[in-house]
């Protein structure tokens, strides 16, 4: 029987036989205990008693994974339908990664801190393998896991009740607010092939203050090495002598590639200060700051390629992408109780600010006179919200109590880009003077580089009222109806947009609740879709081979995006239906079950890579070279996505032989496009397809359909074992054609950490993820550039094992 088959079958079989032996000495479940502020303005409730689903991740399960994990991996370990893509060599994503609950985007869902909107990432994903391209998320791993005292996931559209973003559902951190006590860890960790060292340090402490308030002061810093898995790079690298292979070929290092995990450095800071001004009235302030640097290695340049100068690079070289990020968010407000309102007035004020750069690089068109480095742009995104939140419980119907709730938003919201290094950008008109390449033109601009033109340059703003409505009516001890409404006016082409939820819960006795929600909801195109446009050089597949082409995204008010077919962005539009049941016989058992469905219109992607002799034409005309591929952000399509979240806890607290927390999560997702939008005249006039195949399987066939964890928690005295087994489904990446398709099989990763507490407070533990040291498929389309051989797209990423060693106390 091997290692992971015996780890899986001892967990299931504590999770069925348990039961029966220790059923006089279990815990109580904690989910009927645990109270939740998420999805429920008004009065509290437990995780089983909400009408929609809701997941709570707990300090200690956070701490346990976030010394080596960034915090969106963390949730991908913990919550079924969470799902961050394991992104290497793709500038930006590899560093600001894709993540997103039931088979949605980051930007469909709504992130909150305390409850107050998190500002985005001024970064946007551009990873060809993108559910949602170009819209730029909440980044969450710029939040430390040692400022955070739990983790509410609310799994249910919530446009109407939080406003834009919230269709897949609500991220609610609630940081810690302690007097006394400090918490923290140290921890050490590479992977299983020696590289990807990572040392991280984080800690909290909290503090009193007068008038019994508290702050509580949390750090982390964060150094983690790069990961590469590559193969050998095809063909020739040298000229030819006389006629003849250079003698160099022989020995060449063609172990070039240098894609993957990249190289991060990062410090975050937060503060969380909660003041009593009156009996009644709270202040309340919260800061956070991160300071992020970071590295990803590119596929190598051959010496005989055109995007190379010999005299610089003799053998070719390999460029890095490079990101500085300066990050702070400023929040502050009152709570107090006036004439039975219970009210929030709050404002917050947040900025992501980036440098884009490359080195090791080169711009080949300045000849040897090239720099081997460059900032070649900065974006920034800014975010103001102030909101006011009002909720008052009443008595109606003959004492039935209803609870409402209302109140206003005000978000201003502006995005930059601005071109830096002219040298990064600027055509020097070199041409070969001798080789393969004699007469011809060197490829312009920075390698391994975003490159942003004085032209494509971005300063966007708007404004974004609000007002809404949330009612809850217990129409019976045991039946509960809510409802919300929202309305929403932009300033600019979003417009204004109304969306409502209703839901209901009905206990039907002590252990067996219904509940069930049908809701719409809408997101208004991301400033960075209006207004982001870039060139840059890149491999992309195109057709069965890599290429190394030079892209452009435009704008679609731009010259380019309008002579294509380009159209003013609307918002995105979504209905929303979920049915499901919780389970608490008792006996420390819980279970939750729900189906639900998204119906997404008007969804906005990038269009595929566009390239003929009309583009060709249309770039020329508009002082372009004409050898870019060509794409920009369109509302391309409408989709459906099916699903069913279970979550099940069995909790047993036993005299003899410790304390056991068995889990089992199990996410099915399925995604269907209905809808293409049609192809524009002028498109189509060339033979070209807006959305092409390709594109179309990022959405329905890149993320398995299937993910299963199953876990197992042991404590005894001073020692603690924690098991897990995550079974993620087979997923496909499709090509231009059937012929290109690839197919990836299912894959099963287990995790190990053994732990023992000493001293007054402390905790060694030693661990592994992914301890069978499992990778996924290799590739089966010929690879020529020397990348990894396995799955680009993996969803547990194909880097192999990790061991981890943690000193941890909490005080």
């Amino acid at each position: 029987m091997s290692l992971r088959t015996t780890l899986l079958t001892a967990s299931a079989l504590t999770a069925l036989v348990a039961a029966p032996v220790l059923a006089q000495e279990t815990a109580t479940s904690e989910a009927t205990t645990e109270v939740i502020v998420t999805g429920s303005r008004g009065k509290p409730r437990t995780v089983t008693s909400s009408p929609a689903p809701i997941d709570i991740i707990s300090a200690d399960q956070i701490s346990k994974l976030a010394g080596s994990l960034q915090l969106r991996d963390v949730l991908t370990q913990l919550v079924p339908s969470y799902q961050a893509m394991a992104v290497g060599s793709s500038s930006q994503d590899s560093i600001v990664r894709p993540a997103g609950l039931r088979g949605m985007s980051g930007v469909h869902v709504l992130v909150l801190i305390n409850g107050q909107r998190r500002h985005n990432s001024a970064s946007i994903n551009l990873n060809s393998g993108n559910v949602s391209a170009g819209a730029n998320p909440v980044d969450v791993d710029l939040i430390p896991a040692s400022a955070i005292d739990h983790i509410e996931i609310l799994r249910d559209g919530a446009a109407a009740q939080y406003g834009s973003d919230a269709i897949a559902g609500v991220i609610n951190i609630i940081l810690k607010t302690n007097k006394t006590g400090s918490s923290g860890s140290v921890e050490a960790g590479q992977r299983f092939e020696g590289d990807g060292t990572t040392i991280s340090a984080q800690a909290s402490q909290g503090f009193a203050l007068p008038h019994n308030g508290s702050t509580t002061v949390s750090l982390a810093i964060k150094s983690s090495d790069k990961v590469v898995r590559n193969s050998d790079v095809t063909g020739t690298l040298y000229d030819t002598i006389g006629g003849k292979p250079d003698p160099r070929e022989a020995s060449a290092n063609r172990r070039t590639y240098q894609g993957g995990l990249p190289e991060i450095k990062s410090l975050d800071l937060v503060t969380n200060t909660v003041i009593p001004v009156t009996d009644t009235t709270q202040f309340f302030a919260t800061t956070t700051f991160t300071t992020r640097n970071a590295r990803a290695g590119q596929a190598g340049r051959k010496p005989n390629a055109n995007s190379n100068i010999t005299a610089i690079y003799p053998n070719g070289f390999t460029p890095y992408y490079t990101m500085k990020e300066y990050d702070f968010q400023l929040s502050a407000g009152l709570k107090t109780t006036f004439k039975g309102w219970d009210s929030t007035l709050g404002t917050t004020f947040g900025r992501d600010h980036v440098i884009n750069g490359a080195d090791n690089s080169l711009n080949a068109s300045l000849g040897a006179a090239s720099p081997t480095s460059f900032e070649t742009y900065s974006s920034q995104f800014d975010q103001w919200t102030t909101n006011l939140d009002l909720t008052r419980h009443f008595d109606v119907l003959g004492g039935k109590a209803l609870q409402v709730s209302t109140g206003a938003e005000f978000r201003h919201e502006n995005y930059q880009t601005h071109a830096l290094d002219e040298a990064a950008y600027a055509n020097g008109g070199y041409y070969y003077t001798s080789g393969t390449n004699k007469g011809k033109p060197a490829l312009t601009g920075a390698q391994g580089a975003i490159i942003v033109l004085p032209g494509d340059e971005a300063d966007i703003s708007r404004n974004v009222t609000a007002a809404y409505v949330d009612l809850a009516l217990d129409v019976t001890p045991k039946w509960l109806v809510t409802a919300a409404a929202r309305f929403e006016t932009y300033d600019d082409s979003a417009g204004d947009v109304v969306s409502g939820k209703v839901s209901t819960r009905y206990t039907v006795n002590d252990w067996l609740t219904l509940r069930g929600a049908a809701s719409t909801g809408f997101r208004a195109p991301s400033l960075a879709q209006m207004g982001y446009a870039q060139t840059g050089t890149q491999f992309n597949l195109v057709g069965t081979t890599y290429q190394l082409i030079e892209s452009k995204i435009v704008k679609t008010d731009s010259a380019v995006g309008v002579a294509l077919g380009a159209q003013p962005l609307k918002p995105e539009t979504s209905r929303n239906y979920s049915a499901g049941f919780a389970l608490t016989p008792g006996h420390g058992f819980t279970l939750t079950l729900d189906a639900y469905q998204i119906e997404l219109d008007d969804r906005i992607q990038l269009t595929g890579l566009l390239s003929s002799a009309g583009v060709k034409a249309i770039l020329i005309a508009n002082g372009f070279s004409g050898n870019q591929y060509v794409r920009y952000f369109t509302n391309a399509i409408d989709t459906t996505t099916k699903g069913i979240d279970l979550v099940a806890t069995y909790n047993l607290s036993t005299e003899r032989f410790g304390r056991f927390r068995t889990t089992l999560g199990y996410n099915h997702n399925e995604t269907e496009i209905d809808k293409i939008a049609p192809t524009p005249d002028v498109l189509a006039g060339l033979g070209l397809t807006l959305f092409d195949r390709q594109t179309q399987g990022y959405i329905t066939e890149l993320q398995p359909k299937d993910k299963v964890i199953l876990g197992l928690d042991w404590s005894a005295g001073p020692y603690a074992v924690n098991i897990k087994e995550t079974r993620y489904g087979e997923f496909s990446l499709l090509g231009a054609t059937a012929a290109t398709d690839q197919k990836f099989g299912a894959k099963f990763i287990t995790d190990l950490e053994v732990s023992r507490a000493f001293g007054d407070g402390y905790r060694i533990a030693i661990g592994a993820y992914n301890l069978l040291d499992v990778y996924p498929d290799k590739n089966t389309i010929a690879n020529t550039i020397g990348s990894s051989t396995y799955a680009a797209y993996s969803p547990f990423g194909g880097y192999g094992g990790y061991y981890y060693a943690r000193l941890s106390w909490k005080m």
